[in-house]
């Protein structure tokens, strides 16, 4: 065999090699490729957090330690016992400034007195202070209403007035349709057609029962 042949022989195989080699490459390259499409590699999301919802805001009572509300009640008990004693002072400046007192802590019992006040103390500076104390009250009973009906035909003038101002107080803070508003607009509608009243008082309850809130008490001085 010549030496060209063998050299041609030598140079086929060798391309050969090379072809197949380059042929195992591509296929590699190709099931790389073709797994890498197959099977792509995902990111789990992460969740978001659930919105925080506010906190409620805390209520008075709630902000108030146990201890401090009982030392505000242990107060309010001082204060009222205080004031009741001082009703029987004999300075009348003394007892106007306790009616005023029991006024600012409303409840069954002061409401009670200031009632019986209105009706039966003598001095008029003490039952108008009274007429005035009632108006605190949120929910009036119906003997306090009945003591401010009865507190119209009082003597004097300053006394009949607070007690018709107190009266419409009551009847703004009642629904028209209820019971306690109507229980004090009958009664003022009975007291305007009354002819013991004055005549400047029965225009002010004509005024109130027409529009409540119209009610001008008068500039005048106590009468005793």
């Amino acid at each position: 065999m010549s030496i060209a042949r063998i050299l041609l022989i030598t140079l086929l195989v060798s391309s050969s090699i090379v072809l197949l080699a380059l042929v195992n490459l591509e296929s590699d390259s190709t099931d790389t490729e073709t797994t890498e499409q197959a099977s792509p590699v995902t990111t789990a999301k992460p969740e978001k957090p659930a919105p925080a919802q506010p906190a409620p805001l805390p209520s008075d009572e709630d902000l108030l330690a146990p201890d401090e509300m009982a030392e505000d009640e242990e107060v309010e008990k001082e204060q009222i016992s205080a004031a009741m004693t001082q009703l029987s002072s004999t300075n009348d400046e003394e007892r106007i400034e306790a009616v005023e007192q029991l006024g600012a802590y409303p409840n069954p019992e002061t409401e009670a007195t200031l009632g019986q006040l209105l009706i039966t103390d003598a001095n008029a500076e003490v039952r108008n202070a009274a007429a005035l104390g009632l108006g605190s009250l949120e929910e009036p009973s119906e003997a306090t209403i009945a003591a401010l009906m009865s507190a119209l035909d009082d003597a004097n003038e300053d006394v009949r007035f607070s007690a018709l101002s107190t009266l419409e107080d009551f009847m703004l803070g009642q629904e028209d349709d209820s019971s306690q508003y109507r229980r004090i607009h009958d009664g003022l509608t009975a007291k305007a057609a009354s002819r013991s009243l004055p005549q400047d008082l029965r225009d002010s309850i004509n005024e109130i029962i027409r529009d409540p809130q119209a009610i001008e008490t008068p500039d005048v001085e106590p009468e005793n």
